[in-house]
């Protein structure tokens, strides 16, 4: 059996599962990706849904998951193991299923999602492309799942064995520019640092911000300045 599972934004899924007449326009997506989610939506319920709220479709969600894509048995086999897409792949491969690398990082994704995965795994092994990108995905997702602010030492803590590690700074400040993630304790107008780069700002243009640090670049001894995170900022993300 071939597997094709979109990128899910739940909200715009649970319109289109639950509602009827629901058009492309009112939802903001596009045909081609409306006609994905149809196609996902009757795969997973055989047609519309009911669902009487948000909370109950989501519950139906992880129910119908468990039973058509992915049962328990199989996710229990995640358990300590590096956990991304690849090893989605290898599950399904081990069932006689067929499953691509982008359905398999969109039903990863989704999983996260739903809370179907309640830890994430430390990822020490990164075999994809874009790695950057699929590390700042992961961390996003973790954020997404947390009911409460979670402190940028926590976070340090679930990835500390990740091999982009000393990265995370950077993709938590790349999140928080692009609005997918709000930290408590950054002042400098998100604005400023859009159009900038973030590690090499000038420092007369920053002079008083608390989140804000100068250093000297090495090569030629001028003075430049970046943003910093501590430990004992807060995160918190904008989104499902």
């Amino acid at each position: 059996m071939k597997f094709i599972i979109p990128i899910v934004d739940l909200k715009k899924f649970y319109k289109l599962c639950a509602f009827q007449n629901v058009l492309s326009k009112d939802i903001k997506l596009n045909e081609k990706t409306v006609k994905s989610y149809l196609k996902f939506r009757d795969f997973l319920f055989g047609g519309l849904v009911k669902a009487e709220s948000y909370a109950f479709f989501i519950d139906k969600l992880r129910n119908c998951i468990l039973l058509k894509v992915i049962s328990k048995e199989d996710l229990s086999q995640l358990d300590n193991k590096p956990l991304n897409p690849m090893m989605i792949m290898k599950l399904f491969e081990n069932k006689k299923h067929i499953i691509s690398l982008s359905s398999a990082k969109n039903l990863l994704s989704l999983l996260l999602k739903v809370s179907l995965i309640d830890q994430i795994p430390i990822i020490k092994i990164i075999t994809m492309v874009e790695e950057n990108a699929q590390d700042k995905e992961l961390i996003y997702n973790y954020l997404l799942r947390n009911k409460e602010f979670v402190n940028i030492k926590k976070v340090k803590k679930n990835f500390k064995d990740s091999p982009r590690a000393h990265l995370i700074n950077d993709y938590l400040i790349e999140l928080w520019i692009d609005d997918k993630v709000e930290i408590k304790g950054v002042d400098i107008p998100k604005e400023f640092c859009q159009d900038r780069n973030y590690k090499n700002l000038p420092p007369d243009e920053v002079n008083g911000y608390k989140s804000i640090e100068t250093y000297r670049v090495r090569e030629t001894g001028e003075l430049r300045a970046r943003i910093t995170l501590y430990d004992n900022y807060k995160l918190y993300p904008k989104g499902d």
